[in-house]
């Protein structure tokens, strides 16, 4: 199976990997994605092997070492000799690997010129609402038509605990509330102004008496610089952090309130009710999350 890149579009393919996992229970599933959001995959009880298409190295390679590097990790999934292949993500290099697979069964959308590169492809039309939904119309062609699980990641006893000593280590007290706040966004119409974020997290200080966390990413420093000045003292900065620590200490909240972004994706991951902020995204289809878990838009 492969869903290239992207966090959250990645996390929103997991509920396919338990249908198919639940209709074929012997099959042993493999997944090809990009670093580093492929690690968010690790210990998937029904993923049997991560493979990493590694896309930035590839293309700092001069054109003809880019092919011979690529052309070996298509023998290596010919190799494996797949019984069936889903192209989730439905770009051209991505239904040109699935075909170069040899699977005999190749299920992808049918966008442009690449429906002939599968056997099986979907309509975008035929009838969806969320990310989710969209996927599973590829398990439709397979007489898959079983409700999609909530979008599930893994991690083990040690994260978790990892985690929890970080937190400890940054003066936070884990008996109590502790609420996450998320201020950045890859694209800036999708970000909040870092202003009402730090107005948002002084009021849960003062009002629930919890101890507010701020995570952010390499492209987020301006926001939180314009944060820092407003914050109140148990508000407290993250820092950068590794894709699987994030995801073990975002286990460990209470409640994340997050942009329309991919650590968005995380928190309900690992089952951490969260708040989405929207801009100009689509809500109805990039929040396919239930209000019966605790979930807000």
């Amino acid at each position: 199976m492969s869903r290239f890149r992207f966090m959250g579009d990645i996390i929103l393919t997991t509920p396919v990997v338990t249908a198919l996992k639940a209709h074929f229970p012997d099959a042993e599933i493999d997944y090809l994605a990009e670093p580093p959001y492929i690690e968010l995959l690790r210990h998937h009880p029904d993923i049997a092997k991560l493979i990493p298409f590694e896309r930035a190295r590839y293309g700092k390679l001069p054109w003809w070492k880019s092919a011979v590097v690529q052309l070996s990790l298509i023998k290596k999934l010919r190799r494996s000799k797949y019984d069936l292949a889903i192209d989730l993500l439905g770009i051209p290099r991505s239904a040109w690997f699935l075909r170069f697979t040899k699977a005999p069964i190749r299920v992808g959308g049918c966008f442009r010129y690449r429906s002939h590169l599968y056997t099986h492809c979907f309509t975008p039309e035929q009838g969806w609402k969320t990310a989710v939904d969209f996927h599973f119309l590829a398990l439709c062609k397979l007489g898959i038509e079983s409700a999609p699980a909530p979008p599930r990641l893994f991690l083990t006893e040690a994260e978790k605990e990892t985690a929890q000593k970080y937190l400890r280590k940054k003066g936070i007290n884990l008996s109590k509330k502790i609420v996450g706040i998320h201020p950045g966004a890859t694209w800036p119409a999708k970000i909040w102004p870092a202003g009402r974020f730090a107005e948002l997290a002084n009021l849960i200080v003062s009002r629930l008496n919890a101890d507010v966390l701020i995570t952010y990413g390499p492209g987020d420093r301006a926001i939180v610089e314009k944060m820092k000045v407003k914050l109140h003292s148990r508000v407290i900065l993250a820092g950068l952090l590794p894709l699987r620590r994030l995801l073990a200490v975002l286990a460990a909240l209470n409640v994340y309130i997050s942009n329309d972004c991919g650590p968005m994706h995380l928190a309900p991951a690992v089952s951490t009710p969260t708040i989405g902020i929207f801009g100009p995204g689509e809500p109805d289809i990039w929040f396919p999350y239930s209000e019966e878990d605790g979930h807000r838009l």
